[in-house]
């Protein structure tokens, strides 16, 4: 696969970086700093006086990386090559070769923007963030019954690849045959509503939709998938973002939701992080057949997604995708959606 060009890589970068990005699992950082990549830059995340803090990963002394260190007193955060002790600002606050206790005051890091949220840490590398992060409000709703949240490994692949596979919803007979569709019986999806496929101010998509679904935990409780395949009608109704995607099914069982929030290592490197969460079949001893389920689903799409050509998606006005109407409308609008964000294509 060809690869885009400096320019275009180096656009799509700068274009992602004002957004909230997870990068970590919440339960993942303890007493020890923890180093990740997020847009091609080292971060050193560590938790300075109970609060998460995220630095780029290097020393300003000799630029050692700074996620090799240690965390003293629950305090500040030091390097192990010559010591050197940064608090949660990034201010340097410890020399230890400086008799004299002098610290140059440009001896700090810059402090990136960092909260915690839906058990997961997030990141902005920007001076200011654009927007808030992705909306979960099922994950504060005690309705619901939640998995415990899962980083998934590496796909060879952009973050509006993987938000795009979530969000096309004519392919499921194809990559998902018996599972999300019935093999050779394509279906075209229902619109619900005067609107439905609508982009908001701030960023976020949303797109409804009937189809008929072959029986599977997440559309029906109790399937026993050793029978022939039957099939549920289900309502979908799908929210995106610029790196979240969201699948909420309703069923005659009750609602099922997959939400997927997305890590851009590069440009066409992406981790996810993924948690179910359901209002029904709410023993936790189901959980594990519920990740198996969803993990043989995300296997299905990661050999496609990673097929595609180019890494990033061109420009709608070089018609390099053929969209169909209205087969790919939740897709134009994403598309358009990114690029009314300012995020580059080739």
């Amino acid at each position: 696969m060809s690869s885009p060009s400096p320019e275009a890589v180096a656009g799509y970068l700068s274009a992602m970086r004002p957004f909230w990005h997870p990068v970590l699992r919440s339960a993942d950082l303890t007493d020890r700093p923890v180093r990740v990549v997020l847009l091609d830059e080292a971060i050193s995340l560590t938790r300075l006086d109970g609060e998460v803090a995220a630095f780029p990963d290097v020393c300003r002394h000799l630029g050692a990386a700074l996620s090799l260190g240690d965390v003293v007193d629950g305090r500040v955060l030091r390097c192990r090559y010559h010591g050197w002790q940064y608090d949660k600002t990034g201010r340097c606050v410890e020399i230890p070769l400086r008799g004299d206790g002098k610290i140059p005051a440009q001896a700090r890091v810059r402090r990136l923007h960092s909260q915690e949220r839906y058990g997961l840490i997030w990141v902005c590398l920007a001076d200011e963030p654009q927007g808030d992060l992705p909306p979960y409000p099922e994950y504060d709703d005690p309705e619901f019954h939640k998995n415990e949240l899962v980083r998934h490994a590496e796909w060879r692949a952009s973050v509006p690849r993987l938000v795009m596979a979530a969000l096309d919803d004519t392919h499921f007979s194809w990559v998902h045959p018996d599972v999300l569709g019935v093999a050779g019986q394509p279906l075209l999806p229902q619109r619900l509503g005067e609107q439905p496929v609508a982009v908001s101010a701030d960023g976020v998509l949303t797109s409804r939709y009937r189809t008929s679904m072959p029986e599977s935990p997440m559309v029906a409780e109790g399937g026993d998938r050793a029978t022939a395949v039957r099939t549920v009608d289900v309502e979908f109704h799908n929210v995106a973002t610029v790196n979240s995607m969201k699948n909420v099914i309703h069923s005659a069982a009750g609602v099922s939701v997959t939400w997927n929030v997305y890590q851009p290592v590069s440009h066409d490197r992406t981790i996810s992080f993924t948690q179910l969460s359901r209002t029904y079949d709410r023993d936790p001893a189901h959980d594990q057949l519920w990740e198996e389920f969803n993990l043989g689903i995300k296997e299905q799409d990661r050999e496609i997604v990673e097929s595609q050509q180019p890494w990033l998606l061109p420009p709608l006005r070089a018609q390099v995708i053929l969209y169909l109407r209205p087969e790919d409308v939740p897709l134009v609008e994403f598309q358009k959606l990114m690029e009314r964000l300012g995020v580059p294509q080739l």
